[in-house]
Protein backbone atom coordinates (compact mmCIF):
# COMPACT_ATOMS: atom_id res chain seq x y z
CA UNK A 1 0.00 0.00 0.00
CA UNK A 2 1.78 3.10 -0.74
CA UNK A 3 2.16 5.73 2.03
CA UNK A 4 1.12 9.83 2.35
CA UNK A 5 3.86 12.14 3.35
CA UNK A 6 3.06 12.87 7.15
CA UNK A 7 1.04 9.58 8.39
CA UNK A 8 3.31 8.95 10.70
CA UNK A 9 2.14 12.42 12.84
CA UNK A 10 -1.30 11.76 12.63
CA UNK A 11 -1.13 8.34 14.30
CA UNK A 12 0.95 10.06 16.93
CA UNK A 13 -1.38 12.58 17.36
CA UNK A 14 -4.42 10.09 17.62
CA UNK A 15 -2.53 7.86 20.27
CA UNK A 16 -1.91 11.09 22.34
CA UNK A 17 -5.65 11.58 22.35
CA UNK A 18 -6.77 8.28 23.14
CA UNK A 19 -4.50 8.05 25.51
CA UNK A 20 -6.02 11.16 27.13
CA UNK A 21 -9.34 10.07 26.83
CA UNK A 22 -8.84 6.89 28.60
CA UNK A 23 -7.68 8.86 31.47
CA UNK A 24 -9.78 11.42 31.49
CA UNK A 25 -12.59 8.69 31.95
CA UNK A 26 -10.50 6.58 34.71
CA UNK A 27 -10.70 9.56 36.76
CA UNK A 28 -14.55 10.14 36.06
CA UNK A 29 -15.19 6.67 37.37
CA UNK A 30 -13.61 6.97 40.29
CA UNK A 31 -15.16 9.94 41.28
CA UNK A 32 -18.01 8.90 40.89
CA UNK A 33 -17.70 5.70 43.02
CA UNK A 34 -16.45 7.77 45.93
CA UNK A 35 -18.60 10.89 45.32
CA UNK A 36 -21.86 8.65 45.51
CA UNK A 37 -21.45 6.52 48.32
CA UNK A 38 -22.69 7.02 51.75
CA UNK A 39 -20.95 10.31 53.70
CA UNK A 40 -20.42 9.77 57.18
CA UNK A 41 -22.84 11.28 59.36
CA UNK A 42 -22.48 14.06 61.86
CA UNK A 43 -20.80 11.83 65.34
CA UNK A 44 -23.09 12.78 68.63
CA UNK A 45 -21.82 13.95 71.67
CA UNK A 46 -22.78 12.72 75.06
CA UNK A 47 -21.52 12.96 78.93
CA UNK A 48 -22.29 9.09 80.15
CA UNK A 49 -21.65 9.03 83.74
CA UNK A 50 -21.18 5.85 85.40
CA UNK A 51 -22.65 4.21 88.85
CA UNK A 52 -23.70 1.68 91.33
CA UNK A 53 -27.61 0.78 90.92
CA UNK A 54 -28.08 -2.40 93.61
CA UNK A 55 -24.99 -3.46 92.78
CA UNK A 56 -24.95 -3.19 89.06
CA UNK A 57 -23.43 -0.78 86.79
CA UNK A 58 -25.67 1.80 85.72
CA UNK A 59 -24.82 4.09 82.58
CA UNK A 60 -26.59 7.74 82.82
CA UNK A 61 -26.84 10.08 79.78
CA UNK A 62 -26.42 13.20 81.79
CA UNK A 63 -26.04 15.54 78.43
CA UNK A 64 -25.62 15.86 75.20
CA UNK A 65 -26.96 14.43 72.04
CA UNK A 66 -29.59 11.58 72.15
CA UNK A 67 -28.39 7.72 71.43
CA UNK A 68 -30.53 5.98 69.02
CA UNK A 69 -29.17 1.86 68.76
CA UNK A 70 -26.58 1.40 66.29
CA UNK A 71 -25.78 5.24 67.27
CA UNK A 72 -23.37 3.67 69.85
CA UNK A 73 -21.33 0.52 71.27
CA UNK A 74 -20.16 -0.55 74.76
CA UNK A 75 -16.99 -2.84 75.23
CA UNK A 76 -16.34 -4.42 78.11
CA UNK A 77 -12.82 -6.38 79.22
CA UNK A 78 -13.55 -9.43 81.37
CA UNK A 79 -11.66 -12.50 81.88
CA UNK A 80 -12.34 -13.23 78.58
CA UNK A 81 -10.83 -10.12 77.13
CA UNK A 82 -12.02 -6.65 75.54
CA UNK A 83 -15.12 -7.68 73.65
CA UNK A 84 -18.80 -5.62 72.28
CA UNK A 85 -20.86 -5.62 75.26
CA UNK A 86 -23.72 -3.82 74.48
CA UNK A 87 -26.36 -6.77 73.85
CA UNK A 88 -25.87 -7.36 77.95
CA UNK A 89 -27.08 -3.48 78.50
CA UNK A 90 -30.26 -2.80 79.22
CA UNK A 91 -31.96 -1.17 75.68
CA UNK A 92 -33.07 2.78 76.40
CA UNK A 93 -36.60 3.44 77.41
CA UNK A 94 -38.47 4.05 73.67
CA UNK A 95 -35.29 3.27 71.91
CA UNK A 96 -33.24 6.18 72.52
CA UNK A 97 -30.95 6.88 74.97
CA UNK A 98 -31.60 10.68 76.34
CA UNK A 99 -30.50 13.06 78.87
CA UNK A 100 -31.39 11.56 82.51
CA UNK A 101 -32.15 7.58 81.01
CA UNK A 102 -30.35 4.81 82.63
CA UNK A 103 -29.00 1.49 81.27
CA UNK A 104 -27.95 -1.12 83.25
CA UNK A 105 -25.09 -4.31 82.87
CA UNK A 106 -26.76 -7.60 83.39
CA UNK A 107 -24.16 -9.83 83.23
CA UNK A 108 -22.40 -10.82 86.17
CA UNK A 109 -18.71 -11.39 85.68
CA UNK A 110 -16.22 -8.78 86.96
CA UNK A 111 -15.55 -6.02 84.34
CA UNK A 112 -12.09 -4.92 84.24
CA UNK A 113 -13.23 -1.54 81.97
CA UNK A 114 -15.50 -0.03 79.77
CA UNK A 115 -15.59 1.92 76.71
CA UNK A 116 -18.68 3.46 74.92
CA UNK A 117 -17.41 5.11 71.73
CA UNK A 118 -19.99 6.77 69.18
CA UNK A 119 -20.67 5.08 66.07
CA UNK A 120 -20.66 7.22 62.69
CA UNK A 121 -20.50 5.40 59.63
CA UNK A 122 -17.48 2.78 59.50
CA UNK A 123 -15.79 4.76 62.69
CA UNK A 124 -16.13 5.21 66.16
CA UNK A 125 -15.32 8.26 68.75
CA UNK A 126 -15.05 7.81 72.30
CA UNK A 127 -17.61 9.12 74.10
CA UNK A 128 -16.44 7.85 77.65
CA UNK A 129 -14.51 5.51 79.37
CA UNK A 130 -15.99 4.93 82.86
CA UNK A 131 -13.04 3.43 85.58
CA UNK A 132 -13.71 0.83 87.89
CA UNK A 133 -12.85 1.34 91.19
CA UNK A 134 -11.54 -0.74 93.90
CA UNK A 135 -9.29 -2.86 91.35
CA UNK A 136 -11.66 -5.10 89.85
CA UNK A 137 -13.98 -6.25 92.72
CA UNK A 138 -17.13 -6.80 90.86
CA UNK A 139 -19.66 -4.01 88.54
CA UNK A 140 -20.39 -1.94 91.21
CA UNK A 141 -18.10 1.42 92.22
CA UNK A 142 -17.95 2.59 88.81
CA UNK A 143 -17.28 6.47 88.54
CA UNK A 144 -16.93 8.99 85.39
CA UNK A 145 -13.63 9.21 83.64
CA UNK A 146 -11.35 11.36 84.59
CA UNK A 147 -12.48 10.91 88.17
CA UNK A 148 -10.18 10.32 90.72
CA UNK A 149 -9.94 10.08 93.32
CA UNK A 150 -13.50 10.65 93.82
CA UNK A 151 -15.85 7.71 93.72
CA UNK A 152 -19.60 6.91 92.70
CA UNK A 153 -21.61 6.39 96.10
CA UNK A 154 -24.19 3.71 96.44
CA UNK A 155 -25.90 6.52 98.42
CA UNK A 156 -25.49 5.11 101.87
CA UNK A 157 -24.51 8.23 102.99
CA UNK A 158 -22.13 6.51 105.70
CA UNK A 159 -19.55 8.89 105.67
CA UNK A 160 -17.11 6.02 103.39
CA UNK A 161 -17.60 7.45 100.31
CA UNK A 162 -14.75 10.00 99.11
CA UNK A 163 -17.49 11.46 96.39
CA UNK A 164 -17.48 15.11 96.99
CA UNK A 165 -21.27 15.34 96.55
CA UNK A 166 -24.12 13.61 98.97
CA UNK A 167 -27.36 14.13 99.07
CA UNK A 168 -28.72 15.43 102.48
CA UNK A 169 -32.60 15.96 101.25
CA UNK A 170 -34.53 13.54 101.30
CA UNK A 171 -33.03 11.95 104.34
CA UNK A 172 -31.90 8.45 104.42
CA UNK A 173 -34.77 6.59 105.23
CA UNK A 174 -37.76 9.30 104.67
CA UNK A 175 -40.44 9.42 102.04
CA UNK A 176 -39.88 11.99 99.42
CA UNK A 177 -43.47 14.15 99.76
CA UNK A 178 -44.30 16.18 96.63
CA UNK A 179 -46.53 19.05 96.83
CA UNK A 180 -49.85 19.49 93.92
CA UNK A 181 -49.91 22.93 92.69
CA UNK A 182 -50.41 22.31 89.26
CA UNK A 183 -47.85 20.56 88.89
CA UNK A 184 -46.01 18.43 91.95
CA UNK A 185 -42.94 19.67 93.65
CA UNK A 186 -40.25 18.41 96.17
CA UNK A 187 -37.41 20.07 97.31
CA UNK A 188 -33.76 18.51 96.79
CA UNK A 189 -30.60 19.31 98.68
CA UNK A 190 -27.00 18.36 98.41
CA UNK A 191 -23.87 19.26 100.29
CA UNK A 192 -20.27 19.38 98.70
CA UNK A 193 -16.89 18.38 100.17
CA UNK A 194 -14.52 19.68 97.55
CA UNK A 195 -14.58 23.82 96.24
CA UNK A 196 -13.32 22.93 92.91
CA UNK A 197 -16.95 22.11 92.37
CA UNK A 198 -19.13 24.68 90.50
CA UNK A 199 -22.11 23.39 89.37
CA UNK A 200 -24.59 20.26 90.79
CA UNK A 201 -27.58 18.75 88.58
CA UNK A 202 -29.97 17.14 89.87
CA UNK A 203 -31.85 13.86 87.63
CA UNK A 204 -34.98 12.36 88.92
CA UNK A 205 -36.14 8.90 87.16
CA UNK A 206 -38.76 6.17 87.83
CA UNK A 207 -36.79 3.34 89.93
CA UNK A 208 -39.48 0.66 88.88
CA UNK A 209 -37.52 -1.22 85.77
CA UNK A 210 -40.50 -1.49 83.65
CA UNK A 211 -41.48 2.50 84.16
CA UNK A 212 -42.96 3.75 81.38
CA UNK A 213 -41.30 7.34 81.48
CA UNK A 214 -37.71 6.42 83.24
CA UNK A 215 -36.19 10.16 83.28
CA UNK A 216 -38.89 12.10 85.11
CA UNK A 217 -37.42 15.47 85.54
CA UNK A 218 -33.48 16.89 85.24
CA UNK A 219 -32.79 20.16 87.24
CA UNK A 220 -29.69 21.88 85.87
CA UNK A 221 -27.34 24.36 87.97
CA UNK A 222 -28.61 24.16 91.16
CA UNK A 223 -28.94 27.13 93.39
CA UNK A 224 -25.57 27.51 95.53
CA UNK A 225 -26.83 28.62 99.22
CA UNK A 226 -23.79 30.15 100.81
CA UNK A 227 -25.29 30.08 104.27
CA UNK A 228 -26.26 26.75 104.16
CA UNK A 229 -23.04 25.33 102.10
CA UNK A 230 -25.46 23.71 100.17
CA UNK A 231 -26.86 23.49 96.72
CA UNK A 232 -30.34 23.49 96.61
CA UNK A 233 -33.40 22.85 93.74
CA UNK A 234 -36.68 21.79 93.23
CA UNK A 235 -38.19 19.11 91.10
CA UNK A 236 -41.06 20.48 89.43
CA UNK A 237 -43.33 17.57 87.59
CA UNK A 238 -46.52 17.40 85.71
CA UNK A 239 -48.85 15.12 88.02
CA UNK A 240 -49.48 12.52 85.02
CA UNK A 241 -45.64 11.76 84.87
CA UNK A 242 -45.90 10.64 88.83
CA UNK A 243 -49.24 9.60 89.71
CA UNK A 244 -48.66 5.55 89.72
CA UNK A 245 -44.81 6.44 90.60
CA UNK A 246 -44.48 4.55 94.07
CA UNK A 247 -40.11 5.00 94.25
CA UNK A 248 -37.67 6.70 92.44
CA UNK A 249 -34.18 7.23 92.10
CA UNK A 250 -32.18 10.86 92.72
CA UNK A 251 -28.74 11.57 91.12
CA UNK A 252 -26.76 14.27 91.98
CA UNK A 253 -23.53 15.43 90.24
CA UNK A 254 -21.03 17.29 90.84
CA UNK A 255 -18.82 19.36 88.04
CA UNK A 256 -15.88 20.93 87.92
CA UNK A 257 -14.94 23.86 85.20
CA UNK A 258 -14.07 21.15 82.81
CA UNK A 259 -15.66 17.77 84.11
CA UNK A 260 -17.60 15.50 86.52
CA UNK A 261 -15.95 14.64 90.00
CA UNK A 262 -18.60 12.82 91.30
CA UNK A 263 -21.99 11.71 91.82
CA UNK A 264 -24.31 9.94 94.44
CA UNK A 265 -28.06 7.97 93.48
CA UNK A 266 -30.29 7.23 95.60
CA UNK A 267 -33.61 5.57 95.60
CA UNK A 268 -36.49 6.74 98.17
CA UNK A 269 -40.58 6.13 98.13
CA UNK A 270 -42.87 9.31 97.28
CA UNK A 271 -45.83 10.71 98.44
CA UNK A 272 -47.69 13.25 96.36
CA UNK A 273 -50.11 16.03 98.58
CA UNK A 274 -52.24 18.47 97.69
Amino acid sequence: MRQHRGEEGVSEVIGVMLLVGVTVLAVAIVAVALLSGPQPGEIPHATIVAGNESGRLALVHEGGDPLRAGEYRIYVENESGFVDGTGNFTEPAGGVWSIGGNITYNGTETLKRVVVPAVSGASETSLAEPELVGGGEGAAGFSPDPVEPGLVSNGGGNGSEKTPISIVIPEIGTTMKFTQNGHCYSPVTANVTDVSVKRVDFILYGYAADSSKQCIDHQKNATWVRGNGTYESKFDVEHGHIKDVTSVVIVAIAFNDTAVIGCEARMVNITITT
